[in-house]
């Protein structure tokens, strides 16, 4: 287990619990304060503060209608200002009020702008995205709810997201005037009056988001502590929730609970969510598994609740404990952590995954490899030499996210090819035609624009073998490990240890590369080559089952797509171009393949219902080993009854790629009758 987990799972429980009469109810209460809330729950729109003692909603909101087709464009995409040619943009923002407003053009040059028919008197502009747009301070009070008019004048560029570049229709809120302002044409935009679509340009309120949650583990009220072995329920009893919040915030804190007979959510054996009481309490649970919902609420957009704690008070009714006499001989049980992102991943069995594997040979490829790793470097190393770097058709068109198109031969005999979004992508396809999980993520300079602020298109694959995500480069035929350990690292561990360095002159860099075979792309070191400052995730891998959405032309010219989940945090903030940010690390960094067992004690001593929990692509069975006998499919809940001696349960997931997850395992021993 991660250190990381490990900590979050020591701090998680605090809790004081007050034991009357065996078979009679036993009250328990649960504390858990803001940071250990923010680590464990799946959360969207919240942050933790600066000293760590409450959860807040996330600030700052992005209004853009530009984003679908933002990106690199084969066809002329800029509009070119001068004396008497004028842009219009309008913006739908339903509350303007905020602290603090920034008008983000894509482009560059001298401009004046009119925000509904008031000049601003502009500061210059900053330079953000890399240079390749212009932040310009404009006053909020010039903008009202509804309808917002944005004039722009003066020389320069402005980009334009293409209409026929987007997978969307697009609204049509882009104007253009050859008459400074006294007319204007919808979709004629450029000097030929020939492109239609909408201008890069975006609004960015400096003031908290409207609404965010959290949503906690499923807990179970006569095991607060997450004992492994835990005594039987007669009846779940009143459960009842209580937030500590600021004096001022406490009506924007709000909670729902659901509750169930199954450790793993389900129609059939779950409520829906439901309000408390109240006096914060729900008097019938519909089992003794539950789980809560905490939701913050801004009244004004400029004052966030807050949320510093929460405790829960249990009243279970206790049936006579005959688990006390059972020991815990041995365990291993997984912690999954959930991600908020719904990332979608490719299907094992696409048939293009199939065609993949055997048009070129992947299994002569691997053959002989005896670890996960091996598959995975043999794979890298594969794509990294299906054609030389800068062979390629990128400057006549991108080729599409598939990877037998990518390497087709053009009509010169030489692949498609491309640079690394397409070694990388020809990588992450082989990968997933093993039964490996993986994900697109763009690394740049961004707010730091160091070392370089050039960016890269690498892929994480998730490793059963060392429980983690694993950057490995198929570009440079390379991955990162830590020095002492030579456990491969993720592209967020190497960010880490590069502002470590960049950021407080940390020379004790602890990182080792391996070179799987020779490349043209050499690394020379974190302080030299690629910056990992901004991590910019595509949410969802199945790019042969669905070909949009998509950004445009990855990598060509920029990271402007507003469809990113998009990494922040203080030491580097992302470019404020951004609508979608995570800021928590178990948003970024999920689990996956693994088991979790939860042990439910019957009435009957020595019997346990055991219920099984897993986050696995492609998901197809469980297996379970059980004292050490044949391994076989087994259910996702199932009676185990223990003999007297030792009993040992073993379980793992399985994909419908054959591949085995990660397992876990516990050895009771019962005394004899």
């Amino acid at each position: 287990m991660p250190i990381w987990q490990k900590m979050i799972r020591q701090s998680f429980v605090a809790a004081v619990f007050a034991a009357l009469a065996v078979g009679s109810a036993q009250a328990a209460t649960l504390h858990l304060n803001a940071r250990t809330i923010y680590d464990r729950a799946v959360s969207n729109n919240v942050v933790l503060s600066h000293d760590g003692s409450a959860i807040e909603l996330q600030s700052g909101e992005v209004f853009q209608n530009d984003g679908p087709a933002s990106g690199f464009s084969y066809k002329p995409n800029s509009e070119v200002l001068s004396p008497g040619i004028a842009i219009r943009k309008q913006l739908l923002i339903p509350d303007p009020q905020a602290n603090q407003a920034f008008l983000m053009v894509g482009g560059s040059g001298n401009l004046g702008i009119e925000v509904n028919g008031l000049p601003q008197e502009l500061k210059a502009p900053r330079k953000i995205f890399y240079g390749q747009w212009q932040e310009y301070d404009i006053d909020p009070a010039a903008l009202k709810p509804g309808v917002n008019d944005f004039v722009l004048r003066g020389t320069g560029t402005v980009n334009i997201a293409r209409l026929d570049d987007s997978y969307v229709e697009l609204p049509h809120r882009s104007a253009r005037s050859a008459d400074d302002g006294k007319s204007w044409s919808v979709d004629k935009f450029g000097s030929a009056g020939d492109i239609a679509g909408e201008y890069y340009v975006r609004v960015y309120l400096k003031r908290f988001l409207e609404r965010g949650s959290l949503v906690l583990p499923v807990m179970d009220v006569a095991n607060l502590e997450e004992h492994l072995v835990t005594p039987p329920l007669t009846a779940p009893g009143k459960l009842r929730v209580f937030s500590s919040t600021s004096s001022d915030s406490n009506s924007g804190v709000t909670f729902r609970v659901r509750s169930g007979t199954t450790y793993v959510q389900s129609h059939e054996t779950w409520s829906e969510w439901t309000a408390l009481g109240s006096d914060g309490g729900l008097k019938e649970p519909r089992g003794r598994y539950v789980q809560v919902e905490v939701t913050l609420t801004a009244a004004d957009p400029l004052v966030t609740p807050n949320l510093r704690g929460i405790t829960l008070t249990t009243e279970p009714e206790l049936a006579k404990d005959w688990t006390k006499a059972v020991k815990v001989v041995d365990y291993h049980n997984e912690e999954i952590v959930r991600t908020s992102i719904p990332f979608r991943y490719e299907s094992f069995t696409q048939p293009e995954l199939e065609k993949l594997r055997e048009q070129y040979h992947l299994d002569d490829v691997v053959a002989g490899a005896k670890t996960e790793l091996e598959i995975l470097t043999r794979l890298a190393a594969w794509s990294a030499r299906q054609w030389k770097w800068e062979e390629w058709h990128l400057d006549e068109f991108y080729p599409p996210w598939n990877a037998l198109e990518i390497l087709k031969k053009g009509p010169d005999g030489k692949p498609v090819g491309g640079f690394c979004q397409q070694y990388d992508l020809v990588f992450l396809q082989a990968a997933e035609s093993f039964g490996f999980a993986g994900r697109d993520i763009s690394i740049s300079g961004g707010t730091l624009g160091r070392p370089i602020p050039l960016g890269h298109e690498p892929v994480e694959i998730w490793s059963n073998q060392f429980r983690k995500w694993i950057w490995i480069d198929a570009t440079g035929a390379y991955y990162a490990v830590d020095a002492e350990t030579g456990v491969p690292l993720s592209l967020f561990e190497v960010r880490e240890r590069q502002l470590q360095l960049l950021m407080h002159g940390d020379q004790a860099q602890h990182i080792r590369i391996v070179h799987i075979e020779d490349s043209i792309h050499l690394w020379r070191g974190l302080d030299v080559d690629l910056s990992f400052a901004e991590l910019r995730l595509i949410p969802r891998s199945n790019f042969l089952k669905q070909k949009w959405p998509l950004p445009l032309n990855n990598g060509r010219a920029g990271w402007s797509w507003t469809g990113f989940d998009v990494w922040t945090d203080a030491k580097v903030p992302a470019e404020p171009i951004y609508p979608y940010l995570i800021t928590r690390h178990g948003n970024f960094e999920w689990t996956l393949d693994q088991a979790h067992i939860t042990l439910e004690p019957t009435l009957t001593p020595g019997e346990f219902i055991v219920h099984l929990d897993t986050e696995t692509p492609g998901f197809e069975t469980f297996l379970a080993e059980i004292d050490h006998g044949a391994t076989s499919p087994i259910a996702a809940i199932f009676p185990w009854k223990l003999h007297a001696g030792r009993n040992r349960l073993k379980v793992w997931p399985r994909n419908d790629a054959g591949r085995y997850g990660i397992a876990s395992w516990i050895d009771l021993e019962m005394p004899g009758t």
